[in-house]
């Protein structure tokens, strides 16, 4: 076995959460020939509208959407997401059977409160997946990189994708969700999702993120930990 069986695991609380915070990137790694997987805690069966069946659909029609390697659901408890043993020990499982190198996971601040479990529970978990006497029957693994993407908060990221070339495919991955963000005469109630601001929340701020860097769309992470150079002269940045 290889040290790292995939590149990359992009945790999140529910399906659409990743293809909201990271989608891009994830469509970009993935363009570039790099293995990206996608883990959801929950199913987001306490989700106002759409079911689990439904939103189970949604999530593979996204998975395609996205050209992901694989995609994964724990099935843990939506609205109960805390970094206890039980989830803990199934998210070093996850972490163990992939060993990612790098996983991406949500800031730790957010308005909805599973967002905020998630990332307690991934960081206690990714650190945990690599004590040797922590027993699941697998190899110890930890991964090497922690990026925090962007849930409701803004953060004042480390670094900027730009993902303009795959702009239009994320929102596509957004939109597979049609349950969760389309108005569509459901007999659910409509939500803040449903809302057309929410589009616009969307694209305003990858537009802006692009902006920073001088390009039309972007996402921002935060980097868990110091970002180490080697030769600051080929970095991608501008200071004028």
């Amino acid at each position: 076995m290889s040290k790292h069986d995939v590149d990359v695991v992009a945790f999140a609380a529910h399906p659409d959460d990743a293809e909201i915070g990271c989608g891009g990137t994830l469509i970009k790694l993935a363009e570039a020939g790099r293995t990206v997987v996608i883990v959801d805690l929950s199913a987001g069966e306490l989700a106002t509208r759409g079911t689990v069946a439904t939103r189970a659909a949604e999530s593979e029609a996204a998975t395609q959407i996205l050209g992901l390697h694989d995609r994964e659901n724990l099935g843990l408890p939506d609205g109960g997401l805390e970094p206890s043993p039980e989830n803990v020990r199934a998210v070093v499982g996850a972490i163990r059977r992939w060993r990612p190198r790098t996983l991406f996971l949500p800031y730790g601040r957010d308005r909805h409160p599973d967002h905020m479990q998630a990332s307690r529970l991934v960081y206690q978990a990714a650190f945990t997946a690599g004590l040797i006497r922590y027993d699941t029957g697998q190899d110890a693994h930890r991964p090497e990189q922690l990026i925090d993407y962007m849930g409701w908060f803004d953060f004042e990221p480390t670094f900027i994708v730009d993902i303009t070339e795959q702009f239009e495919r994320k929102m596509r991955a957004i939109y597979a969700y049609s349950t969760q963000f389309r108005a569509d005469g459901s007999a659910d109630p409509q939500t803040r999702l449903t809302s057309s601001d929410t589009d616009w929340a969307l694209r305003s701020r990858m537009a802006y993120y692009g902006a920073r860097i001088r390009v039309r769309y972007g996402e921002g992470f935060l980097v868990r930990g110091d970002l180490a150079v080697d030769d600051p002269l080929v970095l991608d940045f501008r200071s004028f």
